[in-house]
């Protein structure tokens, strides 16, 4: 009797996802929980674990993978056969093959195949919860104050409240436009602040750090020419003015390539789970990139495997004021 009940509840899994029509996906999913399809918990060593990831489906065949809130991420494209998604390159060449596990109002869960399969106990499995969703449940707290001046307050870009540009990515749209100015660096990084008012205007713009004047000049340029591309900020479902930070930094070959064969050698240590060894290329490749996410998150994984924890919270800090949130959950775990 046991297993007619459970031939009739996969059938009825099934049916159910067969269903699923390709609106039903439409809207930004952000992941709440990454595990592996057998339920066990990744290890903390896995960066993913902690990772941020926004799907976006756009009507009527757009799929945006980001790692970023405040950017829609790499565009590529979809179609949905039965309960699973096909993510194609723009071109239409197929990328990977998700398979659906539950889809509802407000939550879908998917699985990314391992080499061995969708079907594999160790194939990871995503929880995604509407943005919209996450982001009421997140509680406003005062670093989502910038300032406040009588009645009116002005908002700290955040992933609980963020403006929105019309596009994949503002860092893209500004680097496309310089090259087609013919404007580049071998070196060298902008930092610059600015308002996006309730109107969904971007002004106020400030660099506080340029790289040289004619790149600036330009950068005020491009960023004027986009002005009135943003969607404004919302809160309890109403608009809001926030202050948006950008960052663009350009890297000679001096430093990307020692940074990226160090960085590739630790990862491979770090994978075989040689943290001895994996912390000395880690060293070497921050040398060159002090502030590489990824780099900063597993040498601080080094660290706390090799008993300094004071070192690895130090990373993991460091990590956080670069606008990183992997660490997040060791900082609280390790880091009281």
């Amino acid at each position: 009797m046991r297993y007619k009940i459970l031939v009739c509840l996969c059938f009825l899994s099934t049916s159910i996802l067969a269903q699923i029509k390709t609106p039903d996906l439409y809207g930004a999913w952000v992941a709440t929980r990454i595990t592996y399809l057998s339920g066990d918990e990744l290890p903390d060593e896995n960066i993913l674990k902690y990772t941020y990831v926004k799907y976006y489906f756009v009507a009527p065949d757009k799929l945006f993978v980001s790692g970023i809130y405040y950017d829609w991420g790499r565009e590529g494209a979809f179609d949905l056969v039965g309960d699973r998604i096909n993510f194609k390159t723009r071109e239409g060449h197929l990328m990977n093959t998700l398979r659906v596990l539950e889809l509802s109002t407000n939550k879908l869960v998917i699985v990314h195949g391992s080499e061995h399969g969708l079907a594999d106990p160790w194939a990871i499995k995503y929880t995604f919860i509407r943005e919209q969703v996450v982001q009421d449940a997140i509680p406003l707290s005062p670093s989502d104050i910038f300032s406040v001046k009588g009645a009116d307050t002005l908002y700290q870009s955040g992933q609980k409240i963020y403006a929105q540009f019309t596009g994949p990515a503002f860092n893209d749209y500004i680097s496309e436009n310089m090259a087609k100015k013919k404007v580049s660096t071998k070196s060298g990084e902008l930092l610059a602040s600015f308002i996006v008012d309730r109107n969904g205007h971007a002004d106020s713009l400030k660099i506080l750090q340029g790289i040289n004047p004619k790149y600036d000049k330009t950068y005020v340029d491009i960023f004027n020419s986009a002005k009135k591309r943003w969607i404004p900020a919302q809160l309890n479902g109403k608009v809001v003015p926030v202050v948006m930070q950008q960052r663009i930094q350009y890297l000679t070959a001096d430093e990307a390539i020692p940074s990226y064969f160090n960085g590739n050698k630790a990862n491979q240590a770090y994978n075989d789970q040689n943290y001895e060894l994996a912390l000395q290329y880690y060293n070497l490749a921050l040398e060159n990139r002090p502030d590489e996410k990824d780099h900063l998150y597993k040498r601080g994984v080094c660290k706390q495997k090799l008993g300094n924890l004071e070192g690895a919270c130090t990373d993991w800090q460091k990590l956080k004021t670069l606008g990183g949130n992997e660490a997040n959950a060791m900082i609280e775990k390790f880091c009281k």
